[in-house]
């Protein structure tokens, strides 16, 4: 495959456009909707935290986020067994 190089962000080609009809551009926005986080509940309450360390925030955040993935997996298991999701 040739490396192009531009010289400005200008001189870069658009990409291509995606036909909405086509379903394989359907499943390209549903996989990468998996990975967004727009829509979901912030990973903590408003409000100041204070850490003793940066190990510590970094530790609070990682049970965060695994919490609230576990809760996503769940939710899509559920809608799974009812019949209401395909994946």
């Amino acid at each position: 495959m040739p490396v192009h190089r531009y010289r400005a962000i200008d001189d870069v080609p658009p990409a291509a456009a995606r036909d909405a009809r086509d379903p394989v551009t359907g499943g390209f926005a549903l996989d990468h909707s998996e990975t967004m986080t727009v829509g979901l509940p912030p990973l903590f309450a408003g409000g100041v935290y204070r850490y003793a360390s940066v190990e510590a925030a970094d530790a609070d955040r990682e049970r965060a986020v695994r919490a609230r993935t576990r809760r996503m997996r769940a939710t899509r298991r559920r809608l799974r067994a009812a019949g209401g999701a395909e994946r």
